[in-house]
């Protein structure tokens, strides 16, 4: 009998946290079920005696596309975080040959972001907002309270 992942799939999501992971570390599952069984635990944040997750793999986009110029190499880092943290994969490009040399910043024309095109929409947005000041923080902000 073979069965059906999407069954097993649903059959782990009904179980509790305790009965998936006494069944997912029993030994006693097939190894389709035992890697359903620890998806579904890895999912829930579970961890499964004797399972170890595996890295997440690099995600390839292709090639980038600069949305920023002009900027400085750490305004270029600190546009890159934000976009980042927003949840739009960003890199910087030509910050080390600016700020090395930094006569040949007007050459090539400073330093730059750049963001795969599946993202350059979002990218411009953040940025918009990034440029209003949507990010800034007040003069009283506290470190060690941010929620304040």
């Amino acid at each position: 009998m073979n069965p059906n992942p999407e069954d097993l799939a649903a059959l782990f999501r009904t179980l509790s946290d305790e009965e998936l992971a006494l069944q997912g570390s029993s030994g006693m599952l097939s190894e389709l079920a035992q890697s359903i069984a620890q998806a579904e635990a890895t999912a829930r944040g579970l961890l499964l005696p004797g399972f170890v997750p595996l890295e997440p793999q690099e995600v390839r986009y292709g090639d980038m596309q600069i949305v920023e110029k002009n900027l400085t190499p750490t305004e270029a880092h600190v546009l890159c975080v934000c976009l980042q943290v927003a949840g739009v994969p960003a890199t910087v490009g030509d910050v080390n040959l600016v700020q090395t040399y930094s006569l040949l910043s007007i050459a090539v024309g400073g330093a730059c972001v750049r963001v795969p095109p599946a993202f350059v929409a979002e990218a411009r947005e953040v940025i918009a907002a990034y440029k209003r000041g949507e990010f800034r923080l007040d003069d009283d902000f506290d470190v060690d309270n941010p929620n304040q």
